[in-house]
């Protein structure tokens, strides 16, 4: 589906990321990996995944810069981007201080347009590509005490669709997951957890890979005419 299409994922150690990782390179696709945890990439490539690891911080400008200098000696064209790098921050808003304020918004939101900037240079000179932004339903519908995250990821669908618009021909979608059962939820108490899952129509959290098949859909020729839309995927949370 994917063959020798050169695709970059951020975010992609764990979780949505890894998942999509795997996914990819069953389809053929050259993949680009950024994350932190250089180990947990490095992984990736023990279980036989042919792979260009990056470890980077996405929400540090002079770091994404310094890393698109060794993907351009690389390659110069890239067909897909798929920004999944995310943090789950959970708390009142009136007991959030500004470092957590800011920390959430440079992670979740400042760092798919950082990356997007850096692509998307490449992809208007192949006047192609397919950007995937992972965002939340949290994003569309709110959440208690998870002001701050929801707001993170409701700018990330005003991001998408705006880009949408002024990259075209670029496809620029967005992937809106409802609960995934990924470390990011281990923050979160299973007698919450099970909260969630009794509001979930499907009555069951989402799994990873799930997830990944939404966004390998958005990224391939299959969703040629659809740009500038949020996907969700939430087993129904959001049509309550």
């Amino acid at each position: 589906m994917l063959k020798d299409k050169w695709v970059l994922i951020t975010g992609a150690s764990s979780g949505i990321g890894r998942e999509s990782v795997k996914l990819f390179a069953k389809n053929g696709a050259k993949l680009l990996l950024l994350a932190r945890d250089i180990e947990k990439l490095q992984s990736l490539q023990s279980i036989g995944i042919e792979s260009y690891i990056f470890s980077v911080d996405v929400s540090n400008y002079e770091e994404v810069k310094k890393c698109f200098m060794q993907i351009r000696k690389i390659t110069k064209s890239i067909d897909v981007l798929v920004n999944n790098a995310g943090i789950l921050e959970s708390a009142m808003f009136m007991m959030t201080n500004q470092k957590t304020i800011q920390n959430v918004f440079e992670v979740n939101t400042f760092s798919q347009m950082y990356v997007s900037q850096f692509v998307s240079k490449m992809m208007i000179k192949q006047k192609k590509g397919s950007i995937i932004n992972v965002t939340s339903i949290m994003g569309i519908s709110g959440a208690n005490a998870h002001t701050i995250y929801s707001a993170s990821k409701a700018a990330i669908i005003g991001f998408t669709k705006s880009l949408a618009k002024e990259l075209a021909p670029i496809r620029v979608n967005a992937i809106a997951p409802g609960i995934v059962d990924t470390p990011l939820l281990d923050s979160i108490s299973d007698e919450k957890k099970n909260e969630f899952i009794q509001k979930i129509p499907l009555k069951r959290l989402a799994l990873p890979q799930e997830i990944a098949q939404s966004i390998l859909f958005l990224a391939s020729d299959m969703s040629s005419y659809i740009t500038a839309s949020v996907l969700e995927v939430d087993g129904g949370l959001c049509s309550i």
